[in-house]
């Protein structure tokens, strides 16, 4: 008999998750990447957004929802917030408050919190904290199957060292030709850079008893540098953005250098690069993300991977598979995109942007360190 569409099961006979899915912001850039990865693979999709549906969407794919009540009222699988920063608030303590009755998986957009609100970032952790949710933040190159290939060769060997990672996220963001581009953003160190640092973070942890918090037991020093983002529609900014920074970090014994752009003629790419030693021998890992130009090599060696592969279906996958392995509880507190590994991304974030402003190196003795830098920090991105 032939399972209904979103009923689909694993080999061990168990349902999978989600088979259902309520996306709040569907409209938007990565809200219809996701709305149009969950039809594709066959879930039931509830969607809100106020503004007109998208012309190329045929409106019995999926269900729409007009009233916010009772969005968040459904009884989806998995909540997935599409939404900026400011909008997000709401739907997430909505979502928080209801799952203190019952338990809730919501799947987050970056940034973790508005960069001039990093307080939010606190009263969010403590929210799950007295919740039964499982809140998780859209990194999608930590779900992605290359990111899993990649830990299990490492996971080989008895000895690695990271000795430095290269990291490059950029396209071309001020083409007044592209539509994508007049979507607001925030500065970049929070719009982009935050993913190449969770990859760092996500990679070294996995390295070191998967507690991101402890690779700052010796501190870190953070030196950037950035420019200004001239975008197409420069009356939707209350204020100037940055739009591409260049960033060195010294963090538990490696050197991770990174490149974000967004400016015009910036190519489209999502490159990685891992230099070390596995077992005293040397090792060179290269991945690309790019949607459609995916690859791996280690060791200059090609790995068979599908190049075209979706990263957003990845995450929906992905976090089933994760949900199935791990119990709220690990999901919550162990290496995984929750709220307290996104706080770490978003604290580096306010070092990058306060290094670039301020044109000097930071030094900061210890995560402590990093926690109270953060918290003066509201006040100098206002």
């Amino acid at each position: 008999m032939k399972a209904e569409c979103g009923a689909s099961e694993n080999p061990g006979g168990k349902p999978r998750f989600p088979q259902s899915i309520a996306i709040a912001g569907a409209w938007g850039y990565i809200g219809r990447k996701f709305l149009d990865a969950a039809l594709a693979l066959g879930l039931r999709t509830y969607v809100y957004d106020p503004g007109p549906a998208p012309a190329d969407l045929a409106a019995e794919r999926a269900i729409r929802i007009a009233a916010e009540e009772s969005f968040y009222q459904l009884q989806a699988d998995l909540f997935h917030l599409a939404l900026h920063p400011e909008h997000r608030r709401r739907g997430l303590a909505i979502l928080l408050e209801r799952s203190r009755a019952e338990p809730i998986v919501i799947l987050c957009e970056k940034p973790m919190a508005a960069p001039e609100h990093p307080e939010e970032c606190g009263r969010i952790i403590d929210a799950a904290d007295r919740a039964r949710a499982v809140v998780l933040y859209d990194f999608p190159e930590l779900y992605d199957p290359l990111t899993r290939r990649i830990r299990e060769h490492l996971a080989r060997f008895r000895d690695v060292r990271i000795e430095s990672i290269h990291l490059q996220r950029s396209k071309d963001r001020e083409d007044p030709a592209q539509r994508r581009n007049y979507k607001r953003m925030v500065t970049i160190q929070y719009q982009e850079s935050v993913h190449c640092l969770a990859f760092a973070l996500y990679t070294l942890a996995g390295l070191r008893g998967g507690d991101p918090e402890a690779l700052f037991a010796d501190g870190l020093s953070v030196a950037a540098a950035s420019e200004p983002y001239c975008p197409p529609n420069p009356e939707a900014y209350p204020r100037v953005v940055d739009g591409r920074c260049e960033f060195r970090l010294a963090l538990a014994g490696a050197t991770i250098e990174g490149r974000t752009d967004f400016k015009r003629g910036a190519p489209w790419a999502k490159r990685r690069i891992l230099r070390g030693t596995a077992d005293g021998r040397p090792f060179v890992i290269e991945v690309d993300y790019l949607e459609g130009c995916k690859r791996l090599t280690i060791d200059g060696e090609e790995q068979a991977i599908d190049p075209a592969a979706d990263s957003y279906a990845a995450v929906i996958e992905t976090l089933g598979d994760w949900r199935a392995a791990a119990s709220a509880r690990e999901l919550m507190t162990g290496l995984y995109p929750n709220p307290r590994f996104a706080r770490l991304t978003y604290q580096l974030s306010s070092a990058l942007w306060r290094s670039s402003r301020e044109r000097k190196p930071i030094a900061l003795a210890s995560l402590e360190a990093l926690q109270c830098f953060d918290a003066g920090f509201a006040a100098a991105i206002r």
